[in-house]
Order: C-alpha cells, then structure tokens, then sequence
C-alpha cells in the first residue's frame, strides 16, 4: 500500500512537471527544407550614406514546389546585433514576408524593419541574420546564419570633430588602420587612403592607377593618389608611407584634391604671425585652405612644421566635401 502511494505521488510530479513546460518546447520538428546560399550586403541610399541592408538566399526546389499549394507560406527574418540573443530567442518580433515564386529571394532591411534596432550602422555594430519558411502547418529550421559589420569604431576624438568624422565614418571614407585613435599622427600612407576615398565618393568613380610604383608603397589607393597629383615621393622612387605629415603638407595635398572639385581661390589670404616659418613652397596653399575655412588656425598662428592628428587631416578633407556638394 505504501509503495502504491509512493508510486502515485511520483506520477503527479511528472505530470505536473509535463503540463507547466510551454507550448513552444513541444513543437513539432521542422518538416520543410531550410533556406540555402543565405548573402548580406550593405547598401547606400540617395545621398550616398550606408542605410539599409540586402539579403539574398536560394530557395530549394522542394519549396518552390511546396509554395504552390500553399501560397501563404511565409519567410521569417531573425536578427541580433552586438552578441544579443536572436530576436527569437529573446521574445522580439521577427520580419515576415510572403515567400515569392522563384529560385532567388531577396529583402531589404532598414532601421524600421526592427522595432528594437533603432539605426543599422555597420560602423559601430554588427548583425547576424537567419531566415526561416513557415506556414499555419508547417516550418523548417533556420538556415545558417550570416554576419555583417563590426568595423572599427571611432576612437579617441575630440569633441570638436566628433561632427564631420561621424558623417565621413557613415560615407565610408575613413580607413579602418585610424579608426582606433584619432588623435595620432597621421602617415602619408593614411592620408593618401583617405584622399583616394573622398574623391572616388565625390565622383562616383574608380580612380585611375598609376603605371609605377613607388619601391616601398605598392598599394592601389597610393597608386591611385599618385596618378591623380595629390602625392609626389621622397627621392630614389620612395613614398616613405609611415612617415607623418606636417600641417603645411597637409594644405598642400588638400588644396590639390580641391582642384579637382573646380574649388575656388577666395582671393583674400589669410596672414599668420608665423609666416616667415611656413616653407615657400606651400604658403600659396596654406593661404588658399586657411581663407576658405577648411584649415583653422591657433590663435593667430599656423604653425606649419606639427605634425597633423589623422581628426585634423580626415575634418580637413570633409570640410571640403561638404562645402562642395
């Protein structure tokens, strides 16, 4: 008798056990194919800032297949960002769309797709995507998932530039081997990479590359700042690419990519206390940048011979693609 309530007790704990687990930890096993080739890409909007997200994947022939006989399947998009749990996961609402007929599938994601992201920003974040078939009957698993993101944030900015390097960082056209301290000298190398950048976004084009190397800077955007004036070498074909650039250098290489946006000389120079240490060479246009705005000054002096931080050199090149739109 007393093994017989033992017995019966046991079984209202397993069966009390069984009824409280949720609905969902019951649910059937996936019986539809999963989605296949699952891509992610980065797009740009009218004004040439990164803003929404393409994905693109393969749907298997038994889907398409499937999908005839029931046109309300559904594909459903999940999301987490910067090691969250997936949306799913965490109770959040996931993208629906109607599955269309075909081989290829694609959607477009913006900020307003997810209610919990509020900005899609691949510069300061990044995202895993995983999509999914389901209808009022059946569901597959998730197809593998797919990252997009985590470019190096900005580091170590000054209040004063936080303005303009956001906007060039959103454009793509700061070079991720300065995004970790912003206030460090820039090299040559740097500055000709974000050079290259801002007049390829403000043409709309590939620039040309030069024909001949420099013996130790090899790479296509010095190549292509060669061809296109904004660099000379050093001597006996050397670029010498980690080498800093000083204030004066610095207005001669951006007064040369403002040629190429037809600028304009304001026709009043601007005179700095130091002029006599500014090097013939680069005082025309040291006046040119300074009179236009794009290169300040310290309390009446210029002070040509610094060294130039990669904030001061990137706000520089942004000022200009700003104020010539």
């Amino acid at each position: 008798m007393k093994n017989r309530k033992k017995y019966f007790m046991y079984l209202c704990l397993f069966l009390s056990f069984f009824l409280c687990l949720p609905l969902n930890n019951l649910e059937a096993k996936a019986s539809l194919d999963k989605p296949t080739h699952l891509t992610v890409a980065v797009k740009r909007n009218e004004k040439g800032e990164y803003s929404h997200i393409e994905l693109s994947w393969t749907n298997p022939k038994s889907i398409q297949e499937y999908r005839k006989s029931h046109p309300g399947t559904q594909v459903q998009v999940d999301v987490k960002n910067n090691g969250d749990p997936w949306h799913l996961d965490g109770g959040k609402g996931l993208v629906v769309m109607p599955l269309e007929e075909g081989n290829k599938s694609k959607i477009i994601l913006n900020e307003n797709s997810f209610a919990s992201i509020k900005e899609f920003n691949v510069f300061q974040s990044n995202y895993s995507f995983r999509l999914r078939y389901r209808d009022q009957e059946n569901f597959s698993s998730f197809s593998s998932p797919v990252k997009i993101g985590l470019r190096p944030v900005l580091k170590n900015v000054s209040t004063w530039a936080q303005g303009p390097l956001t906007r060039g960082n959103k454009r793509g056209l700061i070079p991720s081997s300065v995004k970790e301290d912003l206030k460090a000298p820039i090299t040559r190398e740097e500055f000709a990479h974000a050079l290259v950048l801002a007049y390829e976004y403000k043409h709309g084009e590939v620039a040309p590359l030069a024909k001949e190397a420099f013996k130790d800077a090899g790479q296509s955007y010095i190549l292509k700042a060669k061809e296109l004036g904004f660099i000379t070498g050093i001597g006996n074909n050397s670029f010498n690419p980690k080498g800093h650039i000083t204030r004066e250098q610095m207005a001669v290489m951006t007064d040369k990519f403002y040629a190429t946006l037809d600028g304009k000389n304001p026709g009043k120079d601007l005179v700095f206390q130091d002029e006599g240490k500014i090097a013939a060479w680069a005082k025309s246009s040291v006046h040119k940048m300074a009179s236009t705005g794009f290169i300040k000054g310290y309390k009446g002096k210029f002070n040509p011979k610094e060294k130039t931080s990669r904030e001061e050199g990137l706000s520089v090149i942004f000022r200009i693609l700003e104020l010539n739109k």
